[in-house]
């Protein structure tokens, strides 16, 4: 594996990363309980953030012209399980209505 060399930019934007999916593991635990109380709309809203978590993650490195995102693929994953979670969640919420 090569050794990278992060720019200041860079290594801040993976800082901010880092700190955003941190949290993010805790919000998912949340959530999951959240669910299992059968309170979907405060699961939805915890699983909401962690999209947006993803969201600002990317959007972290597009604020510097020429800054590339080495999470891009991670961050669209997460974006796209949540999106399923929540639509899950709907039908879940919806049948039990």
């Amino acid at each position: 594996m090569k050794n990278r060399r992060w720019d200041p930019y860079t290594r801040q934007c993976l800082s901010d990363c880092f700190e955003l999916f941190s949290d993010a593991v805790s919000t998912v635990e949340e959530a999951m309980r959240y669910y299992s109380a059968k309170r979907f709309d405060d699961a939805n809203v915890q699983i909401s953030s962690v999209m947006d978590a993803a969201t600002t993650c990317e959007d972290g490195f597009e604020e510097k012209g020429g800054a590339v995102s080495p999470l891009t693929k991670r961050n669209n994953d997460t974006f796209q399980l949540s999106a399923v979670v929540l639509s899950v969640m709907h039908m879940v919420q919806a049948g039990s209505g």
